[in-house]
């Protein structure tokens, strides 16, 4: 005969935290209605959400205290009914977290999520703020989706079984974890910050009830590889650090050896440009792509002339890498030719800078065998 599992008694806060998780699982079920409402319902009364959201933490809390409270008391006083107090609020907490992280996964897969209007893909890059390139970018690639969509649904698979539970737990952890960031970091709506958190609670909760198993597959295991030995012991604690400092060292060497441009960097507005002794006019580049609007210095990214005023695209534009010599005020240009192109090999321009301040400049020199001069504004 198979001897019934025994029940260890748990501390009040442990008690007090299940109950709250579970309370807010079946009010995160509940409100999983309000997706239903029409469209304009969600548009009119949407900044509500947020008291909502608190309101659901407020009561949770409250519910689990006073319920918690009892429940320790009835358990101390030799109440038999705890273990199956626990397997219930677990029980709870496993199919909420299946059913929200699954409900998640399946939006991607099925092209619910991570879907861009076109008027947001005509949205310039520097306007679009962290959801619309977040939507953007997880979009892009919709085998990249299915795969996070796959993961989710098979992780809130096992979590629907108590044997496979820390499995489950352990693939959809970091999963949740990224998501936590990616909603904190790129302010994604309030609603989808507040369920990431909470899905991830409840993750670390059914984590930690199993910490003696991690203990035991983690650090207890016993390498069965006989130990390298390499005279003093201190010798194997230095080659432990030697990859991280060396990993280091690489990416340092690139920050602390560039002497790209600093003071020219960054992005100026064309206020006067005269080619050949012949000024052009505001809207000369609306049919000539040499009509400069805008130049960008990007340092070791290099250079960019383009006409556009609105908006930046690399085929019509002059692109190159350049050098400032600050002491001469001096630019050097070489530009680039894409591998293919018709036009001709890559050429070296040099050009004088004077009246040189924080917001203005002049540019003068020759360019494509005509004489330019220009006149510069600092935008940013």
């Amino acid at each position: 005969m198979l001897s019934s599992p025994t029940y260890t008694r748990t501390t009040w806060l442990f008690k007090c935290c299940e109950c709250a998780l579970a309370a807010i699982a079946v009010l995160n079920i509940l409100m999983m209605g309000l997706e239903l409402l029409p469209r304009s319902v969600i548009v009119q009364y949407g900044s509500y959400l947020e008291y909502l959201l608190l309101g659901v933490v407020g009561v949770a809390v409250l519910g689990s205290l006073v319920y918690s409270w009892f429940w320790h008391r009835g358990e101390q006083a030799g109440n038999s009914e705890s273990g199956i107090r626990h397997a219930w609020m677990q029980g709870i907490i496993r199919y909420w977290l299946a059913l929200s992280i699954a409900t998640y996964g399946f939006a991607k897969i099925l092209k619910t999520q991570f879907q861009s209007p076109d008027f947001r893909l005509d949205t310039p890059l520097g306007e679009v703020n962290g959801f619309g390139l977040t939507w953007y970018y997880f979009g892009y690639s919709y085998t990249l989706a299915v795969i996070i969509g796959l993961i989710q649904v098979g992780g809130s698979v096992l979590l629907l079984y108590r044997r496979t539970t820390l499995l489950g737990v352990i693939l959809l952890l970091p999963v949740m974890i990224n998501i936590v960031l990616i909603n904190l970091f790129y302010q994604i709506a309030p609603g989808a910050f507040f369920n990431s958190v909470m899905f991830t609670l409840g993750l670390i909760f059914l984590l930690l009830l199993d910490v003696p198993k991690l203990k035991a597959a983690f650090w207890d295991l016993v390498d069965h590889l006989p130990p390298v030995t390499l005279g003093r012991n201190w010798v194997k604690h230095a080659l432990r650090v030697l990859p991280i400092a060396l990993a280091f060292a690489f990416i340092a060497q690139f920050v602390f050896t560039d002497k790209s441009d600093t003071l020219l960097k960054g992005t100026w507005r064309v206020d006067q440009l005269i080619r050949n002794g012949k000024m052009l006019p505001a809207t000369a580049w609306l049919a000539d792509t040499t009509a400069w609007n805008r130049v960008y210095f990007a340092g070791m990214q290099g250079c960019a002339f383009s006409p556009n005023p609105y908006r930046y695209k690399a085929t019509e534009s002059m692109r190159g890498t350049y050098e400032f010599d600050s002491l001469n005020n001096g630019l050097t240009i070489v530009k680039y030719v894409p591998m293919g192109s018709d036009a001709t090999p890559d050429d070296t321009l040099r050009l004088s800078i004077r009246e040189r301040t924080k917001k203005t400049m002049r540019l003068s020199g020759i360019i494509d065998g005509d004489t330019v001069q220009m006149k510069l504004a600092r935008l940013r």
